[in-house]
């Protein structure tokens, strides 16, 4: 079992992201990933103005916690002593980690173009 202390109080935004996926449960980041799927799909056709900005908001949120199953993942392997494996995954995170952080530039981007009201972000 993975002991967690209190974050420093000078801890980046990373930090705090990746004590908070790790402190959360399986469960609820496996619910987080299906709502954001949920968000996808449902959230672009009753939202024709901003179908940019539910996209890549639901973007985020699902990396994030696919991210965060595959961490427990490769933890867990690791300390198993799979190490093919959880380089595999090591290698999904940083996919799932470059995912989010393009979706995240795209949201600020999509949240700038609505808000200046460009037509050809429709």
């Amino acid at each position: 079992m993975m002991v967690l202390s209190a974050l420093r109080p000078d801890s980046s935004l990373l930090e705090y992201l990746e004590y908070r996926a790790r402190s959360t449960s399986i469960a609820r980041l496996v619910f987080q990933a299906i709502v954001a799927s949920a968000l996808m799909a449902g959230g672009i056709g009753r939202l024709p103005f901003a179908r940019p900005v539910v996209a890549t908001l639901a973007g985020v949120f699902f990396s994030y916690a696919v991210w965060g199953l595959l961490d427990r993942a490769r933890s867990h392997y690791s300390k198993l002593g799979w190490t093919l494996t959880a380089q595999y995954l090591g290698v999904l995170c940083a996919l799932f980690v470059g995912l989010g952080v393009l979706s995240g530039f795209g949201l600020i981007l999509t949240i700038w173009f609505v808000a200046l009201g460009s037509a050809w972000v429709l």
